[in-house]
């Protein structure tokens, strides 16, 4: 054979062929970038001249690191709750909508879905600042007394908040701040307390950090990776459990790309709306100190996960915060509904994908059926928790209407600590504790694929990471 067929002979192997780090990187690239691109976080806590310094530049970089790398993590652990917890948000932007373009027609200036959304993620704030400084500054949005009449602030002629000087706005940035989410705002207009302000949708788009490089790429490699399987399925060849996992990420991140379509992504400062001189206007905080409220299944479960509490509404909004709607207003979405289906379906789907690994080879007999369990787990865990949640509330409605007595106190007592904690805590316990085995076997399995594993096809020759 000569020298020149060798070589031929060589390549031709070569390029058949895959190999473990082959795998590995493809799938960790899609799973590192599904789950860091996903990632819609709220404004964040406003420095506004703490920590000066090099050592306070670092504390703050490191604090945003650990905010980005945790819900990163949350993705990996339970991604169907991020869809179900975007979907939330989106419904709850979209009612809000709704109502305060009535009140942008009025006021003549642009409200999109765009607009509730960056309210949501805490966008748009009331500001403080000193009294003795209150001739100086325009308050764009003007609050009004009870009687009617502009509030206390001194202010120059009329004009939208778009048109307020960025050195103005810098000027004022040293004041205490105050969140408004999109209902709130749509309280206070209604009530005549402040303007809608003046910023298109995109000045919103132009604050996002959205990067459509790194989604081309997560995309492209997906689509990748799916054609991949979808040939070495077709020729009988070994699919790997890694890649089927990452399929499962991947499904669902392209569908949290799609809920947050219209929402900024990696906004770092908020929109002044209205500032006024030392605390709050009296009429403010009556509606601030409303209870905004949250879905408890869906909130409960993202702070076990994160070891998140809710923050003070001086603070910034908490990443997994929701707004239950208006219950009284029937042409609300029903947010509620639509989220437990949503979690209901997506858990059932992303558990189901994990199926498909049946087929491939594990390490041994009981890692597979480990497997199929806590596959199973992860598909039904959401209606097991409507299941007990049913029994449970059945349980109680029947001790109050058929028992009395100490007994019946001491058994509604129990079953309501199983309800309001040890239901949700347990079977948080039992997702999070499945997800882990799940993933520590897609990467302990990389270390027994059979032969077949290893055989390339022409999808390899498609452009990708690996």
């Amino acid at each position: 054979m000569s020298n020149n067929s060798t070589i031929s002979y060589i390549q031709q192997q070569v390029s058949s062929t895959r190999t473990v780090w082959d795998i590995l990187w493809s799938s960790l690239f899609v799973i590192f970038t599904c789950t860091w691109t996903v990632q819609h976080l709220n404004v964040p806590e406003q420095r506004d001249e703490k920590d000066p310094g090099f050592k306070g530049d670092v504390k703050w970089g490191l604090k945003s690191f650990w905010t980005s790398t945790k819900w990163m993590c949350i993705t990996i652990l339970a991604p169907e709750v991020l869809i179900t917890l975007n979907l939330g948000q989106l419904f709850d932007a979209m009612n809000s909508t709704a109502r305060l373009k009535k009140f942008a027609k009025q006021d003549r200036v642009p409200w999109t879905l765009t607009h509730s959304l960056f309210a949501n993620m805490g966008g748009f704030v009331l500001r403080e600042y000193e009294s003795e400084r209150a001739a100086t500054y325009h308050l764009s949005s003007l609050p009004l007394n009870s009687d009617g009449e502009e509030g206390v602030q001194k202010h120059e002629q009329a004009q939208p908040v778009g048109a307020t000087t960025a050195a103005r706005q810098e000027q004022v940035m040293s004041g205490s701040i105050t969140y408004l989410l999109a209902h709130e705002i749509l309280e206070l207009r209604s009530r005549g307390l402040i303007k809608l302000p003046y910023i298109t949708k995109e000045e919103i788009m132009d604050k996002s950090k959205s990067d459509s490089f790194a989604r081309l790429l997560a995309t492209s490699q997906t689509l990748w990776l799916v054609v991949q399987m979808i040939v070495r399925a077709s020729r009988h060849l070994e699919v790997s459990q890694l890649e089927i996992g990452t399929t499962a990420f991947a499904s669902c991140a392209v569908t949290i790309y799609v809920l947050n379509w219209h929402k900024p992504k990696g906004v770092g400062v908020p929109w002044t709306i209205g500032t006024y001189p030392g605390p709050s206007p009296w009429e403010f905080e009556a509606i601030l100190e409303q209870n905004p409220g949250n879905n408890w299944a869906v909130a409960r479960f993202v702070r076990i996960l994160a070891y998140s509490l809710k923050a003070p509404r001086s603070s910034s909004i908490p990443n997994h915060h929701r707004y239950t709607g208006d219950k009284n207003v029937s042409d609300d979405i029903d947010t509620s509904f639509w989220e437990s289906y949503s979690f209901l379906f997506s858990s059932a789907v992303f558990g189901a994908i994990h199926f498909a690994a049946m087929k491939s080879t594990f390490p041994s007999h009981i890692e597979k059926v480990l497997w199929l369990a806590a596959s199973s787990v992860c598909s039904c865990i959401a209606l097991l928790s409507v299941v007990i949640f049913m029994v449970l509330t059945t349980g109680i409605f029947f001790i109050e209407h058929h028992l009395s007595g100490r007994l019946a106190e001491t058994m509604n007592g129990y079953l309501a600590v199983w309800l309001s904690m040890l239901n949700p805590v347990g079977v948080a316990t039992l997702y999070v504790t499945a997800r882990l085995f799940l993933i520590v076997e897609l990467f302990r399995c990389l270390f027994f694929l059979p032969p077949s594993a290893f055989v390339a096809t022409w999808a390899s020759n498609i452009p990708h990471v690996s």
